[in-house]
């Protein structure tokens, strides 16, 4: 299981500072103007689980004039809608660049029913939903879903709230056990998705962390099966755990938690220190040359 808290400390206690205004091509509709809104956030939370709503509520016509429907919040940045189901970090990651505070509209019209899905008006609970089912997806990819199966409903609404209120040590007093192996054995795959470039496609595939003759895979080895432009092979490595090095492709950068990982870095480790709160291990890969 994942033991060097000092790492999973600073993973979890990573930030990004935001300011939060509404897109200029609302501000009409508004019921009176609000200032914007700056918030230091952490990376692994979601969007719709920040106070936004709260700031700017009074300035929100409670109904769309389009369709007299609720008024559907949501987030883009440069033009681009931002998934709610996605962790905030990696949206930084894949779009926001280098420029900080991160500039995100609100918007609250032309709702882009192409790209987003809609939250409603019950948007804690299908936020909570759609981490736990994240969750039990990446415990099966581990453990055939041995470990999650044996959790009670009291022990998810543990670990969410862990999430949903910051609370490092109430969260791993769960997800310890989900990051555990079982018989001393690595997992059974790797629960990971690569994003590239944009957003709303990720590549989520079976990958194990030893190869048949028990040596450590790394980040690079995946890198070059599932996103072979992202990677070139590399000769200076004597490691004796890994069959083949790799170093980042020119133009490309490859991040975890904003950090540019090492290729060489063993995938299982990665997993067991750098996943998510849902388990996931999400790798950021931007190419500039594209």
């Amino acid at each position: 299981m994942a033991n060097d808290r000092e790492v999973l400390r600073e993973v979890w206690d990573g930030r990004l500072p935001i300011k939060f205004s509404i897109g200029e091509e609302d501000r009409e509709l508004l019921l009176t103007e609000k200032d914007p809104y700056y918030i230091l956030v952490p990376r692994m939370t979601y969007l719709p689980l920040l106070p936004v709503k709260k700031h700017f509520e009074s300035a929100i016509p409670v109904t769309d004039s389009s369709d007299n429907q609720p008024t559907e919040l949501w987030f883009s940045y440069n033009d681009v809608p931002l998934k709610w189901q996605v962790p905030i970090g990696v949206l930084y990651d894949l779009v926001g660049g280098d420029t900080l505070p991160w500039e995100i509209k609100l918007r609250i019209s032309e709702f882009p029913d192409d790209k987003l899905s809609r939250l409603g008006t019950n948007l804690e609970e299908i936020v909570r939903s759609s981490f736990i089912h994240n969750v039990k997806e990446a415990g099966y990819m581990k453990h055939r879903g041995a470990v999650m199966m044996h959790l009670l409903p009291d022990q998810h609404t543990q670990l969410w709230r862990g999430l949903h209120r910051d609370k490092f040590d109430d969260f791993w007093k769960i997800n310890h056990r989900l990051m555990e192996h079982i018989d001393n054995a690595p997992y059974r795959c790797i629960p990971f998705r690569i994003y590239s470039g944009i957003h709303d496609r990720y590549i989520q595939k079976f990958f194990k962390p030893m190869t048949k003759d028990e040596k450590l895979t790394t980040l690079g080895q995946l890198l070059k099966q599932f996103l072979p432009e992202s990677v070139v092979e590399s000769d200076d490595s004597d490691d004796p755990d890994v069959i083949k090095s790799y170093e980042v492709s020119n133009g490309w950068k490859v991040k975890i938690h904003g950090i540019e990982t090492p290729l060489n870095t063993p995938i299982q480790w990665l997993s067991e220190h750098l996943s998510h709160a849902d388990n996931f291990l999400y790798i950021v890969t931007v190419n500039s040359n594209s």
